[in-house]
């Protein structure tokens, strides 16, 4: 997968190089699509990553925030528009030597929110790159009231209010009525 490709070595944080409190800026400049589910977005802005850790004895808690800019396409017309993004995330990061003392219901509540790791460092790849997923709608608009594209010549609503297409379109078990009646009018 296209995500997978997407590094930086800033976003991984040795957990030896802190006591308690960590609070870091980072800049992500080397990015420059992320794959969505549905589509590859173009990433306009240098993302800007907020991120506050706090260890404790088995565990990190971090909170983060994620500015930048995407470039989507409209769901209805497929015109390319600016997505801003300033979204907030926060993660448990426990080590996986402390998983096997977890009861199976522990685990499942704690599912979303919970990041085992192993070693002296995490990895905040994976939450930044989700954090940006989540945070772009499902269906993006260039506006709310976008009228798309003629479904028949594939012409801008938007662009071209008036615009209709003549069609009919007739059910295949009718194509014969349909004969019999313009037969009839002919007559």
């Amino acid at each position: 997968m296209f995500n997978e490709e997407l590094k930086n070595k800033n976003l991984i944080i040795e957990l030896e190089s802190f006591e308690k409190l960590l609070e870091r800026e980072i800049i992500i400049r080397n990015w420059k699509e992320i794959e969505l589910p549905s589509e590859k977005a173009k990433i306009l802005a240098p993302i800007g990553v907020n991120v506050s850790l706090e260890k404790g004895e088995s565990r990190v808690i971090v909170n983060g925030k994620i500015e930048t800019m995407v470039q989507l396409h409209c769901s209805r017309c497929l015109k390319p528009i600016e997505y801003w993004i300033d979204e907030t995330f926060e993660a448990v990061y426990l080590s996986r030597s402390f998983e096997k003392y977890l009861s199976k219901t522990e685990r499942l509540k704690t599912l979303d929110n919970l990041v085992y790791y192993d070693g002296q460092s995490i990895d905040l790849t994976n939450r930044v790159i989700e954090t940006i997923i989540l945070s772009v709608p499902e269906v993006p608009l260039c506006k709310e009231d976008c009228k798309g594209l003629c479904p028949i010549c594939g012409i801008d609503l938007n662009e071209n209010p008036e615009h209709s297409c003549e069609t009919e379109d007739i059910d295949p078990r009718f194509v014969m009525l349909k004969k019999l009646l313009d037969n009839e009018k002919l007559n």
